[in-house]
């Protein structure tokens, strides 16, 4: 029996697949499924059954679409496709989950590095991908090994030092963990000068002049002259080396050394609040230091443990509104953001908000619908934030579409009638919801001439009809419906008062709670009236 008809008619097959159908969001089940189709048994190299290829690549892409930052695995499935000779495949493999880490992956990058290494003869296209990782990760914390990457490929490749030179210089500029063995380079570079025309290669020429005070083509004896420019160079770099080092050591003890899960972890995985607080903390310390490039790449490290939490994600759309102003990326940031965070509302929430500046009310439309299509019916759902923004939308597109300076204002006050079948829903199902009297503080909101009766009748009237016993033994509920009357701007202060002596008899049927607000309502509205109040209720 070949090895593909062997796997899949095995009993382990079936059941670690079952499992991961049972639940495709157990990371567990997935590596059990990929350790076994990759056993000791089989022969991974050019000969493999070409269906076995098939299946384990499938089961990669479905494996990494649906937990997308796991970098190990992206590294994985690019090394099994290098190994079997499709080099084309493992570029793009990589290029691909660098795409998803906004091209910010250090572990990515330096996987992919260490390949192109051995793979890429042109030293230009080779160092091409350098400099760009250079742009995205350079700055990271823990870049000290894509650093020796680079200048282990310089020294190799180049036939001069020049360029090797210009990237040591930048490295021990930058706070790393790793900082000492890039001094320790520079420092045995400057111990081997031996002639006055390297040292161009130490500093610009113009800083050899007035800084080091050294001419490069100087004629005669150059013995002391090299001696003091390498003693000044040394010192340069000692000076260097103390502000580094302790901005190293600031890092760390503030806040790298707290970081214990750098990487990414199932939803159903709780990261300890100390640690989130330590990447708010440590991601508030960066934007201070106004360095974009640095802010970008420690929020994306930050995302890769804490891809499942909302926080850093709402920060990191923030940042780049406030700061830079930019509205597409927070869009972007958010759209992923819905895609891996457990909490959504707020992330959602932000989202309508970026969309709104945006003037992207199609995009917005469509989102509400996929919100509410999440749900068989809206009214089901149990998450009131949710339904509240669903409402409320609903409602800004109202008055959006009958804006129209021809329109007049009588499509503002005429609410939607399957914004208004919801709310009376959510309202009528007081013992599995929660958010009543939001909803009821809205409505009061929303009242006009237009439509004060409408809510009066299929709100208050209905609710009272229902003899729902949340509302009717609730001083809130009477307070709301009182001050609706009182605030009906088609109605006579005589009228009004009439009215809510009516609701007050009303009242008397029930058994309230308490009076407290209905009372208040008096005191600050119908003053001359609280004395019948009381008398009425026997306060």
């Amino acid at each position: 029996m070949d090895a593909y008809t062997s796997i899949i008619n095995h009993e382990k097959f079936s059941k670690y697949t079952l499992n991961i159908t049972n639940s495709p969001k157990s990371i567990e089940n997935w590596e059990t499924l990929v350790t076994f189709l990759l056993g000791p048994t089989i022969q991974l190299n050019k000969n493999l059954d070409k269906r076995l290829y098939k299946l384990i690549t499938k089961v990669y892409d479905s494996f990494l679409t649906q937990f997308p930052y796991l970098e190990n695995y992206h590294i994985d499935y690019a090394l099994l496709e290098y190994k079997l000779g499709h080099i084309s495949k493992f570029h793009e493999i990589f290029n691909n989950a660098l795409f998803i880490f906004n091209h910010r992956s250090l572990l990515l990058w330096v996987s992919y590095l260490s390949k192109c290494n051995e793979s890429i003869i042109d030293n230009k296209t080779l160092f091409a991908l350098y400099e760009k990782a250079e742009a995205y990760i350079g700055l990271h914390y823990l870049s000290g090994e894509f650093w020796m990457l680079y200048l282990e490929q310089l020294k190799e490749r180049c036939s001069t030092k020049n360029r090797y030179y210009i990237v040591l210089r930048k490295v021990l500029e930058i706070p790393n963990h790793s900082f000492s063995a890039f001094y320790d380079r520079w420092f045995k570079e400057i111990d081997n000068i031996q002639d006055l025309s390297t040292l161009k290669y130490f500093a610009p020429t113009l800083d050899l002049q007035t800084r080091i005070k050294v001419d490069v083509n100087h004629k005669g004896r150059k013995g002391l002259i090299l001696l003091e420019a390498k003693k000044t160079f040394a010192k340069i770099a000692k000076d260097l080396y103390n502000t580094i080092q302790f901005q190293v050591n600031e890092l760390y003890s503030l806040f790298e050394v707290n970081i214990t899960v750098p990487y990414y972890c199932s939803y159903d995985t709780l990261i300890k609040t100390e640690e989130i607080e330590n990447w708010i903390k440590y991601l508030n310390y960066t934007i201070e230091l106004k360095n974009d490039t640095l802010t970008h790449l420690n929020f994306q490290r930050a995302l890769i443990p804490l891809a499942n939490y909302d926080q850093i994600w709402l920060m990191y759309a923030n940042w780049v509104t406030l700061v830079q102003d930019d509205y597409i990326t927070a869009k972007n940031i958010l759209l992923k953001a819905l895609s891996m965070s457990n909490k959504k509302t707020k992330v959602l929430k932000e989202l309508y908000g970026i969309l709104l500046n945006l003037n992207d009310y199609d995009m917005l439309d469509d989102m509400l619908k996929k919100v509410e299509n999440s749900f068989n019916n809206l009214q089901d759902c149990d998450d009131f934030e949710i339904f509240w923004d669903y409402i409320q939308f609903k409602w800004f597109l109202h008055n959006t579409v009958g804006s129209s300076r021809y329109s007049g204002n009588k499509g503002k006050s005429i609410i939607p009638a399957e914004v208004m079948g919801l709310i009376i829903l959510w309202l009528k199902d007081s013992e599995k919801k929660e958010g009543q009297y939001i909803l009821l503080n809205y409505i009061l909101e929303l009242q006009n001439k237009d439509n004060s009766e409408v809510l009066e009748n299929k709100v208050f009237r209905m609710l009272i009809k229902e003899n729902i016993s949340f509302y009717l033994e609730d001083c809130k509920f009477w307070e709301l419906y009182c001050k609706l009357i009182l605030f009906n701007p088609s109605l006579s202060y005589l009228n009004k008062r009439k009215k809510i002596f009516q609701i007050w008899k009303e009242i008397k049927n029930y058994k309230l709670k308490s009076y407290d607000n209905l009372l208040l309502f008096c005191e600050s509205y119908l003053i001359d009236d609280t004395d019948t109040f009381k008398k009425l209720f026997d306060l």
